[in-house]
């Protein structure tokens, strides 16, 4: 059975609760213990909402419940309050006698020793209507007045009858509970970021010495030498432009029309690009070397970095259809939306992802930072404008090295991007970190603070806990996170968990991944694992067919 459940896997965990309550209730009444099965379900729910982890269990956890989230959220009447403590000592005895409290769950007795400490707090705050919740106090007050609260006429009435004052209830608590819940709103939570596997020094170091754009940026700073002179604006003399052009084989088409440096986009993207990554400056109207920079041009990964962080600030000189520093179409710059790019890519953890995500995600910000739907306020040509700065970013990216792009080949998800794109003919691109490029992000995320987490993370964790974790990841990130849990427990410590987890593990993919984490272990460890699995499932069995005798 499983008992480990993501913030967003909301579909299985119903039935995994009723059964788990099934099987709680039918082993509390063969321990002589009646429980309110609702009460079970109440306390696995708010498992569920705290962690998703059904098995994991501390007294800080068993203290909260009692204390906070019960009498908030659970309506009970004075009959009811020894019921929950009850069902908590039912659902710790269970899962302690099945062997399924994780292995960084506190000690069966110490969680039955938190039961009864925390009891007391239980009954202190029922005792005092301002714990509730907004429904949990209606709650409360109708189940007092026998209001059947599945009939709506019935409880339109009961609230009639208060507000006419024929039902009191405590004024006093309920505007206590509305001003609280007025000021407690709460924050979104961020999404975490699954653990990456960062690549080592020799392939970053073949990344930058085989990327295009950086090949460009230290032949474009070494071309400058003792300076070049700019015009008043700052652009290049047109016969340097051409010159550079022609040295480093840019601009074919656009040399010999060009009327002046802005006429070359390549060389004008690499004149911004040179600039903001500080490889030059300019220095009484020419354009010079920034000496610090000059050691940097055969130190490789560092020059590289250094490029790549100087993207989000090249602005206009991508596409050209926006003022430098202005608001975009969507409003919303280049050098804002960067970030959002970056994180979107990241998180897929070198997976592709259609570059209508990314549209999408930039619009529905806009949208909620203007009030207002900004595609009914955008032409047709302002939004190619927009994608084809994006395209132009994602170009030099790409040169750079940082990203790789291809097109959907599938034409089955046409419609699914044509929905995120809002129009007939969305961009067929799908866009993905390299390596190299998933490294640079890792450090800037981990300068700025956010909390990155590299292969390695779940070293400490329960065998189910890794094992859910690594089935969203790819595969050779989530061999290496089950590999590196095998080294931190050992060998047969490793074995021992993964084995007792087979014996109720039910989804194919979590039981694929804990039978490799297995393999890691030693060869004779897999034979014992198909003999263990035929047992598990015989004990399942089993273990169903008596909850299911009246």
């Amino acid at each position: 059975m499983r008992l480990v459940f993501g913030p967003d896997d909301m579909e299985g965990y119903p039935s995994v609760r009723d059964r788990l309550r099934l099987h709680i209730v039918a082993w509390a009444r063969r321990s002589g213990l009646e429980v309110e099965p609702s009460l079970v379900a109440a306390a696995l729910d708010h498992k569920h909402g705290v962690d998703g982890r059904l098995g994991h269990w501390t007294r800080a956890h068993v203290a909260d419940a009692l204390a906070v989230w019960f009498p908030r959220t659970v309506a009970l009447l004075e009959d009811d309050r020894d019921a929950v403590p009850a069902a908590l000592h039912a659902l710790i005895g269970f899962l302690a006698e099945q062997d399924w409290l994780d292995s960084r769950s506190d000690r069966p007795e110490d969680l039955h020793a938190q039961v009864v400490d925390s009891t007391p707090a239980l009954h202190d705050a029922l005792d005092d209507e301002r714990n509730h919740d907004l429904g949990t106090f209606w709650a409360v007050q109708m189940l007092r007045h026998g209001v059947a609260t599945a009939d709506p006429a019935a409880v339109a009435d009961f609230l009639n009858r208060v507000d006419a004052g024929d039902v009191q209830v405590d004024r006093a608590a309920l505007e206590e509970i509305v001003r609280r819940q007025r000021v407690e709103v709460p924050e979104p939570t961020a999404v975490p970021l699954p653990p990456v596997l960062l690549p080592g020094a020799a392939t970053m170091l073949a990344a930058a010495d085989s990327s295009v754009a950086l090949a460009r940026l230290r032949a474009f700073t070494r071309w400058i030498r003792a300076g070049r002179a700019l015009t008043r604006d700052g652009r290049l003399l047109l016969g340097d432009a051409r010159a550079v052009a022609d040295a480093l084989d840019l601009d074919h088409f656009s040399r010999d029309r060009a009327r002046t440096a802005d006429d070359l986009p390549e060389i004008t993207l690499l004149l911004a690009w040179a600039r903001q990554a500080r490889l030059v400056r300019v220095v009484h109207g020419r354009l010079v070397q920034v000496r610090s920079s000059a050691a940097l041009l055969s130190r490789p990964i560092e020059m590289w970095r250094r490029a790549f962080e100087a993207v989000g600030g090249i602005g206009e000189h991508f596409g050209g259809s926006n003022v430098f520093g202005a608001p975009s179409l969507f409003g919303m710059s280049l050098g804002e939306a960067f970030p959002i790019l970056l994180q979107q890519l990241y998180a897929a953890g070198g997976d592709p992802l259609p570059v209508e995500r990314f549209h999408r995600t930039v619009r529905d910000s806009v949208n909620q930072r203007m009030g207002c739907v900004v595609d009914d306020l955008a032409g047709d040509v302002e939004q190619r404008l927009w994608r084809r700065d994006v395209t132009a970013l994602l170009d030099a990216l790409e040169l750079l090295g940082a990203v790789h792009l291809e097109e959907s080949l599938d034409g089955d998800n046409h419609d699914e991007l044509a929905e995120l794109a809002g129009r007939d003919d969305p961009d067929p691109t799908l866009v993905s970190l390299t390596p190299i490029g998933l490294w640079a992000v890792h450090e800037m995320l981990t300068e700025a603070g956010v909390h990155a987490p590299l292969v390695g993370e779940f070293a400490d964790e329960d065998i189910e806990y890794v094992v859910v974790q690594c089935s969203r990841l790819r595969t050779d990130v989530a061999e290496a996170e089950l590999a590196a849990w095998v080294t931190n427990r050992g060998r047969r410590a490793a074995a021992q968990e993964v084995l007792r987890y087979l014996q109720r593990a039910e989804v194919p993919a979590h039981r694929e991944l804990a039978l490799y984490a297995l393999s890691r272990t030693g060869t004779p460890a897999r034979e014992a694992a198909r003999q263990r699995r035929s047992v598990g499932h015989r004990a399942r069995v089993d273990c169903d067919v008596r909850v299911r005798r009246p």
